[in-house]
């Protein structure tokens, strides 16, 4: 027993010589973290943003044009591009604002409060570019389908055709189902990591918030 507490009083002492970090140092280096990682959201944003009105402009001809008149789809697709374009630059936006209120607080709380609001901010622009690709994809399958000469005998199905087209509507489903999987799995890589750090970080503050509440 008389070891035991030699043992323990040896312990404390080593304790007392450990450098010790105070809840402003901590909070400082949880608020460098968090805008590093709010930097990188806004970075990959802009980098998105820039890939797809580079691959807009490359694919803008006449050819292209001329489908999308076939299709029935040249004006909704304006439309729809105009709507992108607007909501993805008001993302953009919030970001570099979160980015810019994160860098600035001096209140634990109200840094956990922006962490929060960039974690809604990205979840948000997730669920609009997955809903918008969903839209657009079963626009294109639905003119397709409707205008398309190839798919002439799929718009008046009789008889052994009957067969073939929910073999056709089948397939369809499943491309779609493919697309939104494949842009999901790429924001959930893209930003997940992100975010789960950001996480981490609000836990970190919250249990300093509730060490100084006592």
């Amino acid at each position: 027993m008389k070891e035991l507490e030699l043992l323990k009083k040896d312990w404390k002492k080593q304790e007392v010589n450990l450098p010790r970090l105070d809840t402003s140092a901590i909070k400082n280096m949880v608020q460098s973290r968090s805008s590093s990682l709010t930097k990188w959201i806004l970075i990959i944003a802009i980098l998105e943003f820039l890939f797809w009105t580079v691959l807009g402009i490359i694919t803008s001809n006449d050819d292209n044009f001329q489908k999308f008149k076939d299709l029935h789809i040249y004006e909704l697709n304006i439309v729809l591009s105009v709507v992108q374009y607007t909501v993805t630059l008001g993302f953009i936006y919030f970001f570099f604002r979160n980015y810019k209120l994160i860098s600035t607080q001096d209140s634990t709380r109200a840094l956990m409060k922006n962490i929060l609001r960039v974690r809604r901010t990205v979840n948000a622009y997730v669920v609009f570019n997955l809903v918008f690709i969903f839209v657009i994809t079963c626009m294109v399958v639905a003119a397709t389908l409707m205008y398309h000469p190839d798919f002439e005998s799929f718009r008046h199905p009789t008889g052994e055709e009957t067969a073939n087209f929910w073999v056709v509507l089948a397939i369809m489903a499943g491309f779609i189902i493919v697309i939104l999987a494949v842009f999901w799995g790429f924001y959930k890589l893209l930003y997940g990591i992100l975010l789960r750090r950001l996480r981490l970080n609000y836990k970190e503050l919250s249990k300093l918030e509730f060490k100084n509440q006592k």
